[in-house]
């Protein structure tokens, strides 16, 4: 299976993304399925977003439990099913 980034998709992301974005996709991957990054610094976000500073990603969920995603991920992190793609962001509490 394979990691596709969207055309257009830029910039990097912080530490703590890049960790569970690897995990993610060893968990896309391990369960058979490709893993689509659809936004990170690029383009418009709402006030407030993570987005820019690098601590958010969106991706195309392909039916994956988001509860499956949120243990993927870890308890510093938030996953949210936006419908046309799956939000998450490191956002310690």
């Amino acid at each position: 299976m394979t990691e596709w980034i969207k055309q257009g998709v830029l910039g990097e992301l912080n530490v703590q993304m890049r960790k569970c974005h690897g995990r993610l996709v060893r968990y896309y991957k391990d369960n058979g399925r490709d893993f689509y990054v659809t936004s990170r610094r690029e383009g418009n976000h709402s006030a407030g977003s993570l987005h820019p500073d690098g601590g958010a990603e969106d991706f195309s969920g392909q039916g994956v439990p988001v509860e499956e995603i949120k243990i993927v991920c870890g308890k510093d992190f938030d996953v949210v099913d936006e419908g046309t793609h799956i939000h998450y962001e490191y956002d310690p509490k």
